[in-house]
């Protein structure tokens, strides 16, 4: 079994502009920096007899680059005791368009979509009993967080290994956005 991920890496500037971010609040425990990505779809753990499938089918998703920046932070859930710290993407729907293209073509190979609503987000920091004080402080002191834009050019399948320091992310294939071959 392995324990699987989709996501799109975030350019190495603006992970370090975002080093540490929601980390000073107590209980939380920030994402490493070589960490930090907007994940499309977990898989979690799943039979490694599918992994050719997985890639053959992530392979043959057509999706162009496009620009992005992480907007705003957050927390989830919205109401409650939060547990995660986040930032937000802007423009999210080229991001919400590729997240379905990669449900539609695992589906098509068995593997079940996620009917959860899909909110694209980075996570910053994970929560642990945090006084919701220092959140709303958190979040007051970050309205106007803004990353300069970058482009995404693609996305990737990871594996997520547990361990006593924490997850292992190793990338298992790279898939490029194109633009599609028609001809004018």
């Amino acid at each position: 079994m392995l324990r699987l991920f989709i996501a799109v890496d975030i350019p190495e500037d603006i992970r370090t502009l975002m080093c540490g971010m929601g980390g000073s609040i107590p209980g939380a425990r920030a994402v490493p920096t070589d960490q930090l990505h907007l994940t499309l779809k977990f898989l979690g753990d799943t039979d490694s007899g599918l992994l050719p499938d997985i890639k053959e089918a992530l392979g043959n998703i057509e999706c162009p680059p496009f620009k992005i920046c992480l907007k705003r932070v957050g927390h989830f859930p919205p109401r409650g005791n939060p547990r995660v710290l986040w930032a937000g993407i802007d423009p999210a729907m080229e991001v919400t368009a590729l997240r379905n293209k990669v449900e539609k073509a695992l589906a098509e190979i068995g593997i079940e979509r996620d009917h959860r609503k899909f909110s694209a987000h980075v996570t910053l920091a994970r929560l642990k009993n945090s006084p919701l004080n220092r959140v709303t402080q958190f979040l007051a002191g970050n309205s106007l967080f803004e990353t300069p834009t970058f482009t995404v050019r693609e996305f990737l399948l990871y594996s997520s290994s547990l361990s006593a320091k924490g997850a292992v992310h190793t990338v298992l294939a790279t898939f490029p956005l194109t633009h599609s071959q028609i001809e004018e």
